[in-house]
């Protein structure tokens, strides 16, 4: 296990998304593997990008893209997108 825990940024739709919604299946996966970690709501809004609320320029600061899921790693590695990130969390167990 890690000595921290990573950051998994998700947008608002979260665990109640639909069950194929990435950022839902991703956190599943993380809990799956007994993996802790810390969740930011990165982006509140609509699956259309020009009807979403706000901006994700914080996203964009702490990640380096505006794409959601994205896990930062306690050594500041980010692994965007949920392919990525699945893949990353079977290497853990």
């Amino acid at each position: 296990m890690m000595a921290e825990t990573p950051t998994l940024y998700v947008c608002h739709g979260d665990d109640e998304g639909p069950r194929v919604h990435p950022c839902r299946r991703v956190q599943e996966a993380l809990r799956a593997a007994g993996i802790d970690y810390e969740k930011v709501i990165a982006a509140h809004g609509h699956p259309i990008p020009f009807l979403r609320k706000g901006s994700r320029e914080a996203l964009r600061e702490a990640t380096g893209d505006t794409k959601l899921p994205a896990l930062k790693l306690p050594d500041g590695t980010i692994i965007p997108h949920s392919r990525a990130i699945l893949a990353w969390i079977s290497r853990q167990t």
